[in-house]
């Protein structure tokens, strides 16, 4: 072989080896081995692929008085379960009425063949009413329970149907649900609008499907609710009624202690997952406990993208009452963290339709951090800087992203075009809160509640806490004490003017003491009468805010005087306030 023909060839070889080992190099495993914390595992995420496809048909038949004998079924009819509200059940220790129901899916034609309930000729299901409100409103919202043995919904065995009464948009629930979706932090739920026909066979007669108008359709959050996202449904689920996260060491405590009463247990929390509650148990112990620091019992007890999440969602959507109720917590097995589900949101955007219906409405201290203030756990993530840095990170970044003016809107505007056919046509146009053009100028506004929602937030940390006037006391000299609660404001003092009139105008001031450092005045005696008391707290940081307490007074002409205490002199020199529930 030529010496330059060896040359090539070996120069050739070289190089194929190099690339070989080269591509070996890439291709080989990399020398860390790194492991993914196992906490990271035990976080709960929704599912999304459930949200691909429809839950539902868009119209609900509903076929109801199979059988009206009580002794014989246990079930009642239709009309039974309609007569009564939740609140008359809980009065008359009695409960909730059931009626049997076929449940069928499809179209404005008929039941599609497709669809869950084609075919059936016997009950399915069972409905009853469900909402201590909405069981008073004369279009009620009710919970769909699938017969075992009759199959699901798209993996879903019950269902409410909710009318959204008091919404003047009949689509926040919606709205809101879909928004969720796309906050990876939280678990939403499935919701479909669907047209509800009623046959009622229990009356007299050859009887037709009764149109009920536009439901919401939305999956119950239950064991199976945790199942369809892949959770394990055998941890703590607890749908919250009416929760303060104090202990309540007498009602909150475990099923097999002697002192565990259930109904006053569900006047709290509704238990829907396991029955062991040590987790909850310990997780409340140690909140009421002053000398732990929230920030550690956030850490320990709760998953803090999915908690400011929930808190950033309800302030930006300005849904009322939700520290205490209109939500469940979940915690799941393995993990002693709470997750918040978010629950009913029709509370959310109701400014502007406030304004509709009363022109002198005012949101008072409701806004901004202050939706939060009656929880024990919120009022201290509160009070707490750090917390307030972090919530006030989630909050900018959903105003930014997911809850911006634009996206809301857009979503809005969409969900409007099915719901307006229906809230202004018949049964619904009866009982609509608004007229046509109201609900469009509504809907126009919601981008400018969005970005209000926002800047209230904004504005109420620079801001003195509500708080509560007492009922002034009398001493023995006749002269009258007026108290009150000390308000709240991280990083600044605070300061009170105090307004004492005999009219809720405070047209003539009886008297006026500006920049008290205290919590009570002393005055001199009143003559028998009413009088009006208002105290504002003012703080020293340059913003001038100031708030007002959380008394109200209602005018013959149903006006509200928010901040104001009303109270009697009576003649035997006695004092009452008066107050409202």
């Amino acid at each position: 072989m030529k010496k330059d023909t060896l040359l090539k060839n070996t120069f050739f070889i070289i190089c194929l080896l190099g690339s070989v080992m080269s591509f070996s190099a890439c291709t080989k495993p990399t020398a860390s081995y790194e492991k993914a914390s196992t906490e990271s595992l035990m976080e709960v995420k929704d599912n999304n692929v459930l949200y691909e496809t429809a839950m539902a048909e868009p119209v609900l038949y509903l076929t109801v008085g199979w059988e009206n004998d009580r002794k014989n079924t246990g079930y009642y009819s239709w009309t039974d379960i309609n007569s009564h509200d939740i609140s008359w059940y809980e009065t008359n220790d009695e409960d909730i009425h059931y009626c049997e129901a076929l449940v069928q899916f499809g179209d404005e034609t008929g039941p599609s063949s497709t669809s869950f309930g084609y075919g059936d000729l016997t009950p399915n299901a069972t409905v009853r009413l469900i909402g201590h409100k909405a069981s008073k409103r004369p279009q009620k919202s009710y919970k769909v329970k699938i017969n075992s043995g009759s199959g699901n919904v798209s993996g879903v065995k019950n269902f409410n149907l909710k009318k959204c009464f008091g919404d003047p948009f009949r689509f926040l629930n919606k709205l809101s649900n879909e928004l969720i979706r796309d906050i990876d932090p939280l678990l939403s739920a499935r919701t479909e609008f669907v047209h509800l026909y009623v046959k009622d066979n229990s009356l007299e007669g050859n009887q037709l499907f009764v149109d009920y108008g536009l439901y919401t359709m939305t999956e119950s959050v239950n064991k199976r609710y945790l199942t369809n996202r892949n959770l394990n449904s055998s941890g703590e689920l607890y749908d919250v009624e009416n929760f303060d996260f104090r202990r309540h060491e007498d009602v909150i405590v475990q099923p097999t202690d002697s002192r565990y009463d259930q109904k006053k247990f569900e006047q709290l929390l509704e238990a829907e997952g396991s029955n062991d509650y040590s987790k909850l148990i310990r997780m409340l112990d140690a909140l009421n406990d002053d000398s732990k620091d929230i920030e550690s019992i956030v850490n320990s007890y709760f998953n803090e993208d999915n908690l400011y999440s929930f808190m950033a969602l309800n302030i930006l959507m300005d849904n009322k009452d939700t520290d205490t109720e209109k939500f469940y917590l979940y915690s799941p097995v393995g993990s002693e963290k709470f997750y918040f589900i978010p629950g009913d949101m029709d509370g959310s955007l109701r400014a502007d339709y406030r304004l509709v219906r009363d022109q002198d409405y005012s949101a008072g201290w409701e806004k901004g951090i202050f939706i939060f203030n009656d929880s024990v756990l919120f009022s201290k993530i509160l009070k707490n800087r750090n917390c307030i840095n972090k919530l006030s990170e989630y909050v900018k970044k959903l105003h930014n992203s997911v809850l911006s003016p634009d996206n809301v809107s857009e979503k809005a505007v969409e969900l409007s075009k099915t719901v307006k056919p229906f809230l202004f046509s018949p049964p619904d146009m009866k009982f609509a809160r608004v007229s046509e053009e109201e609900y469009g100028t509504l809907i126009s506004e919601i981008p400018l509640q969005m970005e209000d929602n926002y800047y209230s937030y904004n504005d109420s940390l620079l801001t003195p806490w509500p708080f509560h006037i007492k009922e002034p006391t009398i001493l023995d000299d006749d002269t009258i004490t007026l108290n009150w609660e000390e308000s709240f404001i991280l990083d600044s003092n605070l300061t009170y003017d105090v307004t004492l009139s005999d009219s809720w105008g405070f047209n003539n001031i009886l008297v006026s003491k500006t920049g008290l450092t205290k919590t009570s005045l002393n005055i001199n005696s009143l003559e028998p009468g009413q009088y009006f008391l208002k105290v504002v707290a003012k703080s020293d940081n340059s913003y001038g805010l100031e708030q007002e307490a959380y008394e109200y007074y209602n005018t013959e002409t149903k006006k509200t005087i928010h901040g104001v205490m009303c109270f009697y002199v009576m003649d035997n020199g006695s004092i009452k306030a008066l107050t409202y529930k």
